[in-house]
């Protein structure tokens, strides 16, 4: 049997392929050099595991990762080595994923932005449909176009190249009429923010901001302008309340609403900060917020307050009429204890990120862009939201009511504000229980 078929189905230890190769640990050592490097070694003694290499067109045998740190410094943090059987190795520590590691996944395109990727980078010959990539795929994206995504990995010896040749150009906010035409035309600045509404990144003021856009003058322009501006007063309600909330900034031109949101895994110029969806620390995205929180705090990986913190975030949603409460929409901070961060490691704890994407997209446009007429049915409290709920409900009624008195919506939003308002008004008292 040759020595790589066993390896072909994933990585495997040392004792399984001396036994299934019928070999002495000797002639296994000797097989596997006569390899010449087709077969990684992965850990260390009597624990070492051994997989196949795979070759990916376009990538390194072994693709360095690089940290960037809050000064803008960068530091190597390893090297990934893709396997057969769609695992991937994290080296020199020898950690395997099935897949990408969590971290790198979570950094690839999507959404909006995302969708431009495949065009704006067309010598990379992806697939031009992101929902069609494979794990192949991504880390080539990753690898030779990853200077500008979420979090503070750069990936590969060309993303790193091009992150240390380019730095932050700096705009103005009267650059964002031209800036939302280029993003709409198919070629929006910045990389790496999520979510399906227009938006397009820009260096500000001194910060690193993604700015979410609406323009026009039709029933449908004039409702994701309220949106906009429901999502500004939800993030201040909160910040006003004493919740942590990105400071976000509603500029209105003759043209176009813009919604300025600061981002929180660049800080300066070329600092960055490393950070994780929901998705990626949980692992489970058909639960709650609020039962993911629980499951955290019980791990020892979200603390108690950031837990709660967490459950207010679903409760608050739910009585806004927020139905895009996907695991996307909530991200951490990953703590990394000892070298787990620069080998590749699971984090030890995890910091709750300020909310964003908090408004009322019960009132979102349809899939065929009609403008709905819906009714918002006040929530009730759920097991997991018990303790936090009129918290979040005084804090629900402060958003409808500021809502229905806030001149920059339309009038029809504003009834709608006042009416929801009642509504969240006229609900019982739900007295808090100790956990």
């Amino acid at each position: 049997m040759s020595l790589t078929d066993p390896l072909k189905n994933g990585v495997v230890s040392a004792n399984l392929l001396t036994r299934t190769l019928g070999v002495s640990p000797a002639t296994l050592m000797r097989r596997i050099r006569a390899e010449g490097g087709n077969v990684v070694a992965l850990g260390r003694g009597r624990a070492t595991r051994y997989g196949l290499r795979r070759q990916v067109t376009g990538l390194e045998a072994e693709v360095p990762v690089l940290r960037i740190d809050a000064s803008g410094k960068p530091y190597p943090v390893g090297r990934l080595v893709v396997l057969a059987a769609d695992e991937t190795a994290w080296l020199p520590a020898g950690i395997v994923f099935k897949g990408l590691p969590p971290e790198l996944a979570d950094m690839q395109p999507s959404g909006y932005m995302g969708r431009a990727f495949p065009h704006q980078h067309s010598d990379l010959a992806l697939p031009p449909r992101i929902a069609d990539w494979s794990n192949d795929h991504v880390l080539v994206a990753l690898a030779r176009r990853g200077d500008d995504l979420a979090g503070n990995l750069i990936v590969g010896s060309e993303s790193v190249e091009r992150w240390f040749a380019s730095g932050p150009i700096a705009v103005t906010r009267d650059d964002y009429p031209r800036l939302a035409a280029a993003a709409t035309a198919g070629d929006p600045p910045g990389s790496s923010a999520g979510g399906e509404r227009p938006k397009f990144g820009a260096y500000v003021l001194g910060r690193h901001t993604i700015v979410k856009f609406a323009g026009g003058d039709d029933l449908a322009a004039r409702r994701w302008k309220d949106l906009l501006n429901l999502e500004e007063l939800a993030l201040e309600v909160l910040r006003d309340g004493g919740v942590a909330a990105v400071d976000a900034t509603v500029l209105e031109t003759t043209t176009h609403t813009f919604l300025e949101l600061p981002r929180f895994d660049r800080i300066g110029a070329r600092g960055r900060r490393a950070v994780l969806s929901l998705a990626a620390a949980h692992q489970d995205p058909s639960v709650t917020w609020a039962r993911a929180a629980l499951s955290l705090e019980a791990r020892g990986l979200l603390s108690p307050e950031d837990a709660r913190r967490l459950r207010l975030y679903e409760a608050f949603a739910r009585l806004i009429a927020n139905e895009d409460r996907h695991h996307h929409n909530v991200c951490v901070f990953p703590d990394f204890d000892g070298a787990g961060e620069s080998t590749g490691g699971e984090p030890t704890r995890y910091q709750l990120a300020p909310a964003f994407d908090q408004l009322p997209m019960l009132y979102a446009l349809t899939s065929d862009g009609q403008v709905p007429e819906r009714t918002f049915v006040p929530p009730t409290p759920s097991a997991d939201t018990w303790d936090v709920w009129e918290q979040a409900a005084a804090l629900a009624r402060t958003f409808w009511r500021r809502a229905g008195e806030r001149a920059s919506l339309s009038p029809g939003m504003k009834e709608i504000a006042l009416h929801n308002f009642e509504a969240v008004t006229r609900m019982p008292a739900y007295e808090a229980r100790k956990r």
